[in-house]
């Protein structure tokens, strides 16, 4: 037996044993209502502690320098080089090295794109919100 097969066969049995002893704690002893009360109290404060935390993640985390504006027209439309559509390339629109996908690299000359005013590599200049554009994707077939 492998010893990923040990440690999964040791928490399946301590796992076992832990809920055996749970309900013979909670049905026959008389530590029945402390039990109960324990686990009510450790359930709650279990979800209201992960609720705290979102919160306070909430209330103290910076928001973004940079808005991403998702345009599902853009998205679902074939991209366009700067002639227009590439004629001929039989892989749904243009894109480095005819792979199809949207990447890194310009549309014909295989150098990379400069990266846009957020950083993101590809994106678009802001219009007139502030928010940034994603290039387009891929298109669906």
């Amino acid at each position: 037996m492998g010893r990923r097969k040990a440690v999964g066969a040791a928490i399946f049995a301590l796992s076992m044993a832990g809920f055996v002893a749970y309900a013979y704690l909670l049905m026959l002893s008389e530590w029945s209502p402390i039990v109960l009360q324990l686990s009510v109290m450790m359930i709650v404060g279990g979800i209201l502690g992960v609720i705290s935390w979102i919160g306070y993640t909430m209330a103290t985390t910076r928001p973004s320098s940079s808005l991403v504006y998702f345009d599902p027209a853009a998205a679902f439309s074939p991209p366009q080089g700067p002639g227009g559509p590439r004629a001929g390339s039989g892989n749904g629109g243009g894109g480095g090295g005819g792979s199809g996908r949207a990447g890194a690299r310009g549309p014909a000359d295989g150098q990379p794109r400069p990266a846009g005013p957020s950083g993101a590599v590809g994106s678009s200049p802001p219009d007139e919100g502030g928010s940034v554009r994603p290039s387009p994707g891929p298109t669906l077939k």
